[in-house]
Formats: C-alpha cells, sequence, structure tokens
C-alpha cells in the first residue's frame, strides 16, 4: 500500500514539473522582440525586385519594384503601366529625397521635372518608399509608407506599456509558432507569430481596431502572411507575403509580392544613391528645387547635366542637341544663328545711323 501511494506522489509530482517546465519554456514577449530587431539589424543593405498587386473595391493595381538600400540611403524605381517613378532617400546629400518620373506632365506645354525636397517635410504618397527591413513584420501593404513610419510607431518596441505582452502558443501554416498579442497606447492591438524553433522568423503579424462610422460600429482586422526562407544562414527574409484587411468579417482589400532579393548585405555600385544611378534621367532635364538650402546657383533656370546641377545653358543645349539630329539639322542650326547675328547687327546698325 505504501509503494503505491508512493507511486502515486511520483506520478503527481512529475506532472507537476512537467507543468512548471512548461510554464518556464514560455518565451518573454519583449524578448522575441528583441530578437526581431536584431535580426531586422542585420540587414545593412541590399537589392531587391519584386511584383505586387494591390486590389480593393475600387480598383487593382500591379507595380514591379525595384528597391537599393544602405543604413539611412534608400532608393526605388516603380514601373507600372510603362511610366517609371524613381524616388530617393539621401541620394543628393542627407536629408533630401528626390522624385522623377517618366510620364508625361498634364499640360502637353510643360516639362517632366526631376525635382529635390527637404527628407523631414511631410511627403506626399508617391514618395513612400517601403523599407524591405521591416517587410512581414508589419500589418501594412507594400504600398504603405514602411520607410515613412519606422517599426517602433507599430509597437515592436514596447517599452513602457502598462501590461507586458502576451505569449501563447499558436500555429500558422503547420508550423509550430508563439503568438504575441500586445496594445501599445492608442486603439489598435496586435498579434506577431513567430516560429518557435527561430523566434526571429516572423510568420505572421496582424492588428484590430474598431471605429464607429456612419452610426455604426465597424471591426477591422489587418494581416500580412509571409513565405519565409533563410539567407546567409542568419537573416529570414520573405520571398512572399499576402495582405488582407476585413471589416466586420468581410474582406475589403487584398495585395500580394513576391519577392527576389538580388544583393543582401553585399556592397553596391558607387552611384546607386545618387542621381546618376538613375539610368533614364537624361541630361537637360529640368529641376525643381525646394530645398531650403543655398541653390547651386544663385539665379536662373536649374538642369541636371548628368553629373550635377547646373545652370541652363541654352546655348550648349542646342549645340548638342544639333548634333544628336545630325549634319544636315546642324547646318540649318548655324545658318539659323547666323541670321539671327546678322538681324541684331543690322539692328545696331541702324541704332548708330
Amino acid at each position: 500500500m505504501k509503494t503505491i501511494h508512493q507511486f502515486f506522489l511520483l506520478v503527481a509530482f512529475c506532472v507537476f514539473c512537467s507543468g512548471v517546465n512548461r510554464a518556464d519554456s514560455i518565451p518573454s514577449g519583449t524578448g522575441i522582440f528583441t530578437k526581431i530587431m536584431e535580426s531586422r539589424q542585420l540587414i545593412q543593405s541590399g537589392h531587391i525586385v519584386f511584383d505586387s498587386t494591390y486590389s480593393d473595391a475600387n480598383f487593382t493595381v500591379h507595380k514591379k519594384w525595384n528597391i537599393w538600400f544602405d543604413k539611412s540611403k534608400i532608393r526605388s524605381e516603380v514601373i507600372r503601366d510603362g511610366i517609371i517613378e524613381a524616388i530617393c532617400f539621401d541620394c543628393y546629400g542627407k536629408q533630401t529625397r528626390l522624385y522623377y518620373t517618366t510620364q508625361p506632365p498634364p499640360d502637353p506645354s510643360g516639362k517632366i521635372g526631376l525635382t529635390f525636397y527637404d527628407g523631414y517635410e511631410k511627403p506626399s504618397p508617391m514618395l513612400y518608399i517601403p523599407d524591405p527591413r521591416w517587410f512581414g513584420c508589419l500589418t501594412l501593404t507594400i504600398e504603405a509608407g514602411q520607410y515613412q513610419f519606422p517599426a517602433e510607431m507599430y509597437g515592436l518596441k514596447p517599452e513602457g506599456y502598462t501590461e507586458p505582452p502576451k505569449v501563447v502558443s499558436d500555429t500558422v501554416a503547420d508550423v509550430d509558432c508563439w503568438r504575441i498579442d500586445y496594445r501599445p497606447p492608442g486603439i489598435t492591438s496586435y498579434s506577431v507569430w513567430v516560429d518557435k524553433s527561430d523566434e526571429s522568423r516572423v510568420l505572421r503579424a496582424e492588428s484590430r481596431f474598431d471605429v464607429v462610422e456612419g452610426g455604426k460600429k465597424v471591426y477591422y482586422i489587418d494581416r500580412v502572411d509571409s513565405e519565409t526562407e533563410k539567407y546567409q544562414d542568419k537573416i529570414w527574409f520573405p520571398q512572399k507575403l499576402t495582405y488582407k484587411r476585413t471589416e466586420n468579417g468581410e474582406v475589403t482589400m487584398t495585395a500580394e509580392a513576391r519577392i527576389k532579393i538580388h544583393a543582401l548585405n553585399d556592397p553596391l555600385p558607387p552611384d546607386t544613391f545618387s542621381p546618376k544611378g538613375i539610368s533614364f534621367l537624361k541630361p537637360d532635364t529640368p529641376v525643381a528645387w525646394h530645398l531650403d538650402r543655398d541653390r547651386p546657383v544663385p539665379s536662373g533656370e536649374l538642369v541636371w547635366d548628368g553629373n550635377e546641377v547646373v545652370a541652363l545653358d541654352e546655348f550648349a543645349k542646342m549645340m548638342r542637341e544639333s548634333r544628336r539630329l545630325g549634319p544636315a539639322n546642324y547646318f540649318f542650326m548655324l545658318l539659323g544663328i547666323a541670321l539671327i547675328l546678322i538681324g541684331l547687327g543690322m539692328k545696331l546698325r541702324k541704332k548708330v545711323q
């Protein structure tokens, strides 16, 4: 009888110990966030290309993105319907944002220009560049401004929370995960799913909030799922991102991006973060200067000459154009200049007489 009693005590002790071990094995939510942040900080530079498709009730948009980044510098070229847009941050000195598009201006007499902005001015949505270092961590579409709005704005640095993040066991695509539920100050609550075997691998991110619209409460859920592969034996990087928004359970927006890595933590060409790196930016492109600093020249029209921003030289432009058009046109252009000079000479002569 004593032996049986001891046996049951031993079983109870083992069950108790296993429960303690299971409880102790649940990691800290802030510890997981630290691992995510550290893993993203390993990604210093790179060049990626991806195709994204965004759909809602009104339209579907397909874009192809080329993105180069190196610490604070980031540049993109976006192709949509045959039109290319170039956007770059820190491409003409620090805290400078530039924009260029091949889309013809609305006014037929207008000019396509290279535009410079102060980087900390609030840019329009067309000047957003998604930062690949945060792909999959934030509940945003590729079209949203992941560079303009850094990760800490979405609670990935949870210092000062009134309640610590809650960690529970869950699964995503048959992968055993930890789900971290947390709520920074504000109306939005968040969850992030990470692989239990490597807590720096993010497989899903979700945000939830509700607002009253037209006297009716609408409950929003934004979710991003990531299909990831390990790169350089230490960096988990998504190959595919899938975004979905639901409003009261009904899907209202979707987005998908397929990603290809051309370089990661490798040296980039020296002109990558310069207007010279934009291959379709031609010499004599007009420049719109919106920087709160001295212009390269005090007055006159500005142009990009292929190497720097300079004052417009009409005569040099005319000569370059004549060489491009060929010998016959070059002759007629010189003839035109000669006639203009003769005309000016005759006017001066009349004034003297």
